[in-house]
C-alpha cells in the first residue's frame, strides 16, 4: 500500500473495516509513514462484525456496534462521487480515519463527496 494514493489507501482501509475481520499488510512497517500507520492502528482489533451492504454496488456498508453505527462509504468509480446512506434517528457523526466531528444529523439521508477510488468511515453514535 505504500505506493498507493492516499484516497486508494482510504479506499483500501475502508474495504477491510467493512468485512470486519483480517487485517493483513505486505508492506514494510518500519517504512510506512506515521499517518498510514496510525490508520492501520485503527484496524486493530477487528471488530468481528461485517458491514451489510444493501445492494451489489457495494458503496455503502453498515455495521452495527455497542453504541454506535458504522458507515462504510466506497467509491469504486474513477471520477469523484456523492454518496448517500440513511440514519435512523439523531447521531453525532465522526469521520473515524481523520477523527474529524461531521457534527449531529438529523434521522434522514445523509450524503458525502468522495473523490475518485476512495473511501471513507464514518461512526454514527445517537444524539439526543
Amino acid at each position: 500500500m505504500g505506493d498507493l494514493s492516499e484516497d486508494e489507501f482510504l479506499f483500501h482501509a475502508t474495504a477491510v473495516y467493512a468485512t470486519g475481520g483480517m487485517l493483513l499488510s505486505g508492506d514494510d512497517l518500519t517504512a510506512i509513514t506515521p499517518a498510514r500507520l496510525a490508520l492501520l492502528r485503527k484496524l486493530s482489533p477487528p471488530t468481528g462484525v461485517p458491514a451489510r451492504f444493501a445492494d451489489g454496488s457495494f458503496r455503502v456498508g453498515v455495521a452495527d456496534l455497542p453504541g454506535r453505527r458504522i458507515f462504510c462509504l466506497l467509491n469504486w468509480s474513477d471520477a469523484p462521487e456523492t454518496v448517500s446512506f440513511r440514519l435512523p434517528g439523531r447521531h453525532r457523526i465522526r469521520d473515524v480515519w481523520s477523527d474529524a466531528d461531521l457534527g449531529v444529523h438529523p434521522a434522514g439521508v445523509v450524503s458525502q463527496v468522495l473523490p475518485a477510488r476512495s473511501g471513507r468511515l464514518l461512526a454514527g453514535t445517537p444524539a439526543p
